[in-house]
């Protein structure tokens, strides 16, 4: 009797903790999804009332309205874009997966800098994949893919002031910052979640989301915005408390 009282507490316990641990995964269910007529977007943010929206295919910044409608194109010089954010001042930045680097861009896709990214990449398409902007520390956060797995603090100026590695993830593919939480969100396109996180890596709550090749993500107010590669979709879901 004492033998089975054992069993059961220790299986309670176990249960409990795959409930209540950060490794626990609820599912986002989809608010709206609009259609894109953008081909290959890989990365998304928001500024003043706007979405935009970066190209793969062709270094295209898009500009559209919250229903994924597009109303103004930025063209840059340079293609093989996964990631773009934006600063207080209004200023454009993107990161060039092949290149491994980062551009800081104005409002006419004239490229005001770029700066070289270090770090450890096998291949040229498991590099640099989304970042975001932190008004906190003035720098950059942004995630490698995969071969290694990473989230990076990154300067203005492309320095790596600090990387960890990630393991609760099969890839990533995109990152932004929760400014009301001081959180940050990881997407993952291979294991279909998304994460939320602290800003040193240590996984807080994963949560399952409907996408396939999710490739960007954004947090507007009480909303979630997700971009999909393969189906050139605009996904929003509710943010989680």
């Amino acid at each position: 009797m004492n033998y089975i009282r054992v069993i059961l507490i220790v299986f309670i316990s176990f249960f409990s903790s795959c409930i209540f641990n950060g490794n626990s995964s609820a599912e986002l269910k989809i608010v709206n999804s609009y259609k894109l007529n953008i081909k290959e977007p890989s990365g998304i943010t928001y500024f003043n009332n706007y979405l935009f929206i970066v190209s793969d295919f062709n270094g295209v910044v898009y500009k559209v309205d919250l229903k994924g409608k597009i109303v103004d194109e930025i063209k840059i010089k340079t293609k093989d874009l996964e990631g773009i954010t934006v600063n207080d001042n209004g200023d454009f930045f993107v990161v060039s997966e092949s290149k491994r680097a980062l551009f800081q861009i104005n409002s006419n896709g004239e490229i005001i800098k770029k700066n070289k990214v270090k770090g450890n990449q096998k291949h040229n398409n498991s590099g640099l994949e989304g970042l975001c902007f932190s008004l906190d520390n003035d720098s950059f956060y942004a995630v490698n893919e995969k071969s290694p797995k990473q989230l990076l603090n990154i300067s203005k100026k492309g320095k790596i002031l600090s990387e960890i590695n990630i393991d609760f993830a099969k890839d990533l593919s995109g990152i932004c910052e929760d400014t009301a939480k001081e959180n940050l969100w990881l997407l993952s396109d291979e294991s279909q979640k998304i994460f939320k996180t602290t800003k040193k890596g240590e996984l807080l709550k994963s949560y399952k989301i409907p996408v396939k090749k999710a490739e960007g993500i954004v947090v507007v107010q009480k909303q979630i915005y997700i971009v999909s590669d393969s189906q050139n979709k605009l996904y929003v879901f509710k943010k989680p408390n």
